[in-house]
């Protein structure tokens, strides 16, 4: 466990992974819709992840893509990433928390990936 996850992931990780109600409230439970939602915010969120990777590597700010990453988890309902870059966005760059988002990802990721089997 990481610095990170131990100092400050208990409340993070009592989060939902994707809060299911509030996607229902924009897919009306729609299977194949959430799926493409799902596919997009992986895509998505791994691009910001990856400029925030670079941002980290070059010793420079990241607030910008923390931000639209806080935005892409909160408008899905994916609150654990969504809570963890409105932490980054305000914090330096460090590679613990480049871990935890990169974790909260591959959660969120893993839960679209296994719905509706």
């Amino acid at each position: 466990m990481t610095e990170l996850a131990a100092s400050e992931g208990a409340d993070i990780e009592s989060l939902e992974i994707v809060d299911e109600r509030h996607l229902a409230s924009f897919t009306d439970g729609d299977a194949e819709l959430e799926r493409e939602l799902g596919d997009l915010f992986a895509n998505t969120s791994r691009g910001y992840l990856k400029r925030m990777k670079e941002a980290l590597r070059e010793e420079r700010p990241w607030s910008a893509e923390a931000h639209a990453l806080k935005g892409a988890g909160a408008n899905l309902g994916a609150r654990r990433v969504a809570a963890l870059a409105r932490r980054a966005e305000f914090a330096p760059p460090s590679a613990d928390l480049v871990d935890a988002i990169e974790q909260a990802i591959s959660d969120v990721e893993s839960y679209f990936s296994t719905k509706g089997s």
